[in-house]
């Protein structure tokens, strides 16, 4: 993040269900300053949006409970006031489309580089804030 970001970091969300995926990334996004939760399948990050908020979700494509679910979820909750980028091994026009038509706003082939992620998550997180439109605790949860 930028000496200029406010003191609050930006929440951020990761679910996966590789635990070295899920560990890298999380450390990455925690050094980078950003204030990371993470999930082992789409069910638990579904779940956490009843009771946390957050600017940014990443989720892998290919769970027990799929990303586009989570994205679908949060989508609905928070429109564009959450950023979904979804992490797909697949690297094809019809899993792109389909993690549009979810409602995701980046879709990243896997391996992503931890700097790339990153870089677009930053920008991510800071045309939400100038915007004004990045949903706050004050919304509460979704049902």
């Amino acid at each position: 993040m930028t000496s200029c970001e406010p003191a609050a970091p930006v929440r951020v969300l990761i679910a996966d269900d590789e635990p070295g995926i899920l560990r890298s990334l999380a450390s990455s996004l925690s050094r980078a300053g950003f204030d990371v939760t993470t999930a082992d399948d789409g069910a638990p990050a579904i779940a956490l949006a009843d009771s946390a908020t957050f600017a940014l979700v990443v989720v892998d494509l290919n769970m027990r409970t799929s990303g586009l679910a989570v994205v679908r979820h949060y989508k609905r909750c928070y429109g564009t006031g959450v950023y979904c980028a979804v992490l797909s091994g697949e690297d094809d026009d019809v899993t792109r489309a389909a993690c549009l038509e979810a409602g995701a706003d980046d879709v990243f082939v896997k391996p992503i580089p931890a700097s790339v992620l990153r870089r677009r998550l930053v920008e991510a997180a800071q045309g939400l804030r100038a915007s004004g439109i990045a949903h706050t605790a004050a919304q509460g949860g979704c049902a």
